[in-house]
């Protein structure tokens, strides 16, 4: 791929193209805009809004250089047009020199700092002191699951997943976006993600997808399955991005549908199970089976395998570990702050720190 000096010179080669010259619209989706726009004429158009939204960085004070890296670049990049406020929360007071260089790295957007409450932050005294806790700690580290044995960093994904948005400071917002320290944006944001998130009704956006590894998240999907049951959570589309469906061979032989656990496995089963019923028809039948070797090694093959059993599936789905990257992620809060997550995020984080208080009762495991 070659550049010249203006993008009407760029030459196409291995039949590649840059994504700004890409079309990246689907039949369900697509970009909200697919170039750069005029910012200008962006921001004086009548049908723009902007949106009670703010950015929203945990933090500690010594991260202070790698956090005014993150608010020159997002200052460059997007916030010198937009002007939106900033959050940033510690379990720790703020130091006042970390907040006068943040208050000038803003360049003049509104500013708050808030100090999270030891009961978000902290695991219960009764957890973070006994065996079980500091041995799950240490066993993620031996696997060697990244910030695994990292106390800090639990404490960090247990606050994101649950009570961040119960803050006061992120509680007089409708939107936010999460920042996180020593990150640098490359590109202009030339619109409104909130303006636009809300015109197209979005309520999440999030940067990457990958495979979860799946001790760092052993019982999510029990617990989970055992949420939506009990609670009669309605499904929609989007749970099916998350699960492997086992439910993938309709049959009345209870037999069949639990040993076909995907679509490789079912011409064989099939097929043995065919030849096993004529073998055994010959035999009802006083016909002799000695010369139907196919169906004597189907029968012999059947009774000497075990059936595979899928530890983690449940009514015939599993968690495929597929997951979202939050630590770019832009969401109404109601994503969050409604009865259901609440609920949920309630019961996980008494299963996440191994026990119950008094009176309250834990989901069963189907």
């Amino acid at each position: 791929m070659i550049f010249g000096s203006e993008p009407e010179f760029l030459e196409v080669t291995d039949n590649f193209l840059p994504f700004s010259k890409m079309d990246l619209a689907t039949e369900r989706d697509r970009p909200f805009h697919p170039n750069c726009v005029n910012t200008q004429n962006y921001l004086l158009n009548s049908s723009y809004t902007k949106q009670n939204a703010s950015f929203v960085m945990l933090t500690r004070n010594e991260e202070l250089k790698d956090v005014i890296k993150t608010i020159h670049s997002i200052e460059e990049h997007f916030n010198q047009w937009f002007h939106y406020p900033y959050v940033f929360l510690n379990d720790q007071p703020f130091e006042e020199h970390f907040k006068a260089k943040v208050l000038d790295a803003a360049m003049g957007a509104h500013v708050e700092f808030g100090t999270i409450d030891e009961i978000s932050w902290n695991f219960p005294s009764n957890v973070k002191d006994s065996f079980e806790f500091h041995n799950a700690i240490e066993n993620q580290g031996d696997r060697s699951v990244l910030y695994g044995s990292m106390e800090s960093y639990h404490k960090m994904c247990r606050f994101y997943s649950g009570l961040f948005y119960k803050h006061p400071l992120v509680q007089k917002f409708e939107w936010y976006w999460r920042l996180e320290p020593d990150v640098e944006f490359f590109c202009d944001i030339t619109y409104d993600p909130f303006w636009e998130m809300f015109q197209n009704d979005k309520k999440y956006g999030f940067t990457i997808m990958i495979p979860e590894l799946y001790w760092t998240v052993p019982n999510l999907f029990r617990y989970t399955k055992s949420f939506i049951r009990q609670e009669g959570v309605k499904l929609r589309s989007l749970w099916k991005l998350f699960t492997k469906d086992y439910d993938i061979f309709e049959s009345d032989d209870a037999d069949l549908r639990n040993w076909i656990n995907s679509g490789v496995d079912a011409r064989a089963k099939v097929s043995e199970k065919i030849a096993i019923e004529q073998l055994l028809k010959k035999g009802a039948e006083s016909r002799s089976i000695n010369d139907d070797k196919e169906g004597i090694m189907n029968l012999i093959k059947k009774a000497r395998s075990k059936k595979h059993i899928v530890e983690d599936k449940f009514f015939n789905e599993e968690y495929n570990l597929c997951h979202f990257w939050s630590n770019f992620e832009i969401a109404q809060l109601s994503v969050f702050d409604n009865d259901i997550y609440n609920s949920f995020s309630n019961i996980w984080r008494k299963v996440a720190d191994f026990g119950k208080r008094d009176g309250e009762t834990l989901p069963s495991t189907p």
